[in-house]
């Protein structure tokens, strides 16, 4: 048995695995983390996991600790901070080709999510238009969220075409399909060019490159994840 604060067997009581599972969920119901708990107990954070999982699903536990990066529970929030000084947000030095930009990353439905874009003022725009928490934590990031906001131009996210994706054309060529999947946009002068049969293959392109990719429609979002299944069964 190992020796911990709450189970040892110097010549004290030790407790029951169904008393020190009642004592994991108590402690977990009543805010503590499972790194914590782990501590207390003198166990593994991979059997604190497996006993709370026995009581709540993936999703309720996701919940929970969503809430507790709100504030609900009374954690400090500024442990959250990001080097960027907002919330979920990184700058990103891309060395393939120069263009380095801002990632917003976040998780939905259990997969990561990642929002890019070279201007920050326009990456907030884009995540407070999808419904997610912005969240700037110093007055520098402030400031500069503002700076950015000079050189935005706002009509472009409304310079929506017919595929539904931002920046993305169709172009017919001699593929079974009949067209290909193009991403295009200027830049300094400068002519930035990618395209792909497959759409999915399309945004993994566009993202490795730093560029931003705004999926505008639901039904542009759907395209994408079937494609994307459908790529993994061929697999």
């Amino acid at each position: 048995m190992e020796n911990n604060s709450l189970n040892k067997a110097n010549g004290e009581k030790v407790m029951s695995k169904e008393e020190l599972s009642e004592y994991i969920i108590s402690a977990y119901d009543s805010g503590e983390t499972m790194v914590d708990i782990a501590n207390d107990v003198g166990r593994s954070k991979i059997y604190v996991s497996k006993i709370i999982h026995q009581v709540y699903d993936d999703e309720e536990i996701k919940v929970r600790q969503y809430n507790k990066l709100r504030g609900k529970n009374k954690l400090d929030f500024s442990k959250y901070k990001s080097t960027s000084g907002i919330y979920r947000v990184s700058f990103v030095e891309n060395k393939r080709n120069g263009n380095d930009y801002w990632s917003y990353q976040y998780y939905e439905n259990s997969k990561l999510r990642r929002i890019v874009s070279v201007n920050l003022y326009k990456l907030k725009v884009i995540v407070l238009d999808r419904g997610l928490d912005w969240i700037e934590f110093t007055d520098e990031a402030s400031d500069l969220v503002l700076k950015y906001k000079e050189t935005y131009d706002e009509s472009s996210l409304e310079r929506q075409n017919k595929t539904g994706f931002f920046r993305v054309t169709k172009r017919k060529t001699k593929t079974k399909q009949g067209f290909t999947w193009a991403y295009s946009f200027k830049e300094n002068n400068q002519l930035n060019f990618v395209s792909s049969v497959n759409i999915s293959t399309l945004k993994a392109k566009v993202l490795a490159n730093g560029w931003e990719w705004i999926e505008l429609t639901d039904e542009a979002k759907r395209l994408v994840e079937e494609n994307s299944k459908e790529l993994q069964n061929r697999n």
